[in-house]
């Protein structure tokens, strides 16, 4: 079926991210600091970037464990359920941290040194996700409010 299909492959994505995280958690000092690429760009501003980063990686990690639990709901076949509001209203602040700690190192930066403006553009789109997840959490509270007054009225 395309639907179980779509969610094994997404799942597999999920799991990737949680790889792919931890290794940019790892290389990111190495990538930075021990010269193993020259980025001209980010040489006045490399010590702003590793600590914004470094305060967003819970928050990835959350939001992926939260995706990864939605996933497992919906293989249960588990949709309109009250556990699953909770999951996207975690992610939803989880993006909205990210955010927050992007928008506030993009200050800092334009602050200090006048540039960077992919710092603002992560942001924007980082705030962009917390609030298409919090519509999507908003519509299924709506929903699991119907399925519950049905169930009652049956």
């Amino acid at each position: 079926m395309y639907t179980n299909h779509s969610v094994k492959l997404t799942h597999f994505f999920i799991r990737l991210c949680y790889v792919m995280l931890t290794a940019a958690a790892i290389a990111l000092p190495f990538l930075l600091y021990k010269g193993l690429y020259d980025f001209e760009i980010l040489g006045e501003i490399k010590s702003y970037i590793i600590g914004p980063f470094y305060a967003v990686v819970p928050a990835g990690y959350a939001a992926l464990v939260c995706l990864d639990k939605l996933l497992i709901n919906i293989k249960k076949d588990l949709v309109f359920d009250s556990d699953n509001v909770k999951l996207l209203r975690i992610i939803s602040n989880a993006c909205f941290y990210a955010g927050a700690i992007g928008l506030l190192s993009f200050i800092f930066i334009m602050a200090e040194h006048f540039m960077f403006e992919t710092m603002l553009v992560l942001a924007l789109g980082e705030l962009f996700m917390g609030l298409v997840v919090r519509v999507v959490k908003n519509v299924f509270e709506s929903a699991i409010a119907i399925k519950d007054e049905n169930d009652l009225t049956i």
